[in-house]
C-alpha cells in the first residue's frame, strides 16, 4: 500500500554547468522542469496457427530530453539561448557619410545613443531632427551631397545572435519535496541545448514573458555504463545519518557491534 511519503510535489532550483567545468550557475526562476524519455523498439515474430504474432520485443534506442520554462534574461542565460557572445564597447566619436539624401528621408547612424551631432552648414530643428536615442536623423530640407555627420556615441553592453558554437552542458536540480519535507536531487550528466524557437518581445499577456527551452539528453561517454548511476544521470534522496550509541556516546567497532 502506498503511503504519503511516496507522493511528490516539488519546488527547487536549476543549475547548469559547462560540461566537465565543475562550475555551476543558478539560471534563475524556472516555472516548469520536465524530463521526458523516449525509445525505439523492434519485434521479432513467430507463426502460430498460420498467423504471425509478435514474439520478442527489443529496445533499440533509449534517450530523452529536458523541457524547461525560463524567466530570467540574464546575460549568461541569453548567451546560451541566443548562441551568442557578450560584447562590450567603450564610448567614442564617429563620422558617417551619406549620399543622395532627399527632404523627408530618415537615415540611421552606425551607432545609437548619440550626442554632439554636427552637420556642416545645416541647423538642427530647421534642416533636420535628431532622435538621439535611436541614432536617427530626419532631414527636413534636402542637403548637399555627400553629407558628413560627426557625433559621439556612448558605450554599450550587448549580446550577439547566432554566431557562437553550441556548448554541451550538465544540469543539476536541487529540489524539495513539500509532501515529506525532504530534498530531492537530480543530476543529468550531458545535455545539448536546442536553439530556441522564439523570444517574446511584445506580449499581450498579463504576466512575465517566458522562454521555452529543450535540452537533448546525451550519454556521458566518460562514465562506465555498468556503474551505479550509468551514463545519463541520477536521481537521489539522501538518507539520515545513523548513529550507534552506547551510554549516550557513539561507540562501535568495524563490524558495527557495540564495544565493551
Amino acid at each position: 500500500m502506498s503511503n504519503q511519503n511516496e507522493y511528490y510535489y516539488g519546488q527547487g532550483k536549476v543549475f547548469l554547468s559547462q560540461l566537465n567545468s565543475g562550475q555551476w550557475r543558478w539560471i534563475g526562476d524556472v516555472s516548469s522542469l520536465k524530463v521526458n524519455f523516449e525509445f525505439e523498439e523492434q519485434y521479432s515474430k513467430r507463426s502460430i496457427g498460420g498467423r504471425l504474432v509478435k514474439d520478442k520485443r527489443y529496445i533499440t534506442f533509449t534517450g530523452g530530453n529536458v523541457t524547461a520554462t525560463w524567466f530570467d534574461r540574464s546575460v549568461e542565460n541569453l548567451e546560451l539561448l541566443l548562441r551568442g557572445k557578450s560584447v562590450s564597447h567603450q564610448q567614442s566619436g564617429a563620422e558617417d557619410e551619406f549620399s543622395n539624401i532627399k527632404a523627408g528621408m530618415t537615415i540611421y547612424l552606425q551607432h545609437q545613443n548619440v550626442r554632439d551631432v554636427f552637420i556642416e552648414n545645416l541647423k538642427e530643428n530647421t534642416d533636420y531632427i535628431i532622435d538621439y536615442n535611436q541614432g536617427s536623423i530626419l532631414f527636413i530640407t534636402k542637403p548637399h551631397s555627400p553629407v558628413l555627420i560627426e557625433y559621439d556615441h556612448s558605450g554599450l553592453d550587448g549580446i550577439s545572435i547566432l554566431n557562437n558554437e553550441p556548448i554541451e552542458l550538465a544540469l543539476r536540480y536541487v529540489g524539495h519535496n513539500i509532501i515529506d519535507n525532504k530534498s530531492v536531487n537530480i543530476e543529468l550528466f550531458r545535455l545539448s541545448l536546442d536553439p530556441v524557437e522564439f523570444i517574446n518581445l511584445i506580449d499581450d499577456k498579463s504576466e512575465f514573458s517566458n522562454i521555452e527551452t529543450t535540452l537533448q539528453l546525451l550519454p556521458d561517454l566518460t562514465k562506465n555504463p555498468r556503474s551505479d548511476f550509468g551514463m545519463f544521470g541520477r536521481m537521489i534522496k539522501f538518507t539520515d545519518f545513523i548513529d550507534i550509541l552506547y551510554d549516550d556516546e557513539i561507540a562501535y567497532d568495524e563490524q558495527y557491534n557495540f564495544s565493551n
